[in-house]
């Protein structure tokens, strides 16, 4: 019961990226269609669509960005740590495996 809760979860989350990931590339594909469109004036429909477009990549580039500059140097550090700790820990006959008979 519990694995099948989880795939429920993990199913749920791929689900909500790929909206995420869709509305982030439509916003984007919109912008530059519409790029240089003849503006009628003060109460331009596409002007306005643009501008909601805008709305949306800034709110989702605002909310990616703050948490990825805190978690980089935590990631680097994590990265590091795991390199030099492989690196400096060397193998040993029971490590690998290797039975010792007399």
């Amino acid at each position: 019961m519990r694995a099948k809760l989880f795939d429920v979860k993990k199913t749920a989350a791929g689900i909500i990226a790929m909206m995420v990931l869709l509305i982030v590339l439509l916003s984007a594909f919109c912008l530059g269609l519409e790029a240089g469109h003849d503006c009628s004036g003060e109460d331009c429909p596409i002007c306005d669509f643009m501008r909601q477009c805008e709305n949306t990549l800034r709110s989702f580039s605002e909310g990616i960005a703050q948490p990825a500059v805190v978690m980089l140097p935590v990631l680097i550090a994590l990265l590091a740590a795991e390199f030099f700790v492989s690196f400096l820990s060397s193998e040993t006959l029971v490590s690998r495996k290797i039975r010792l008979n007399n």
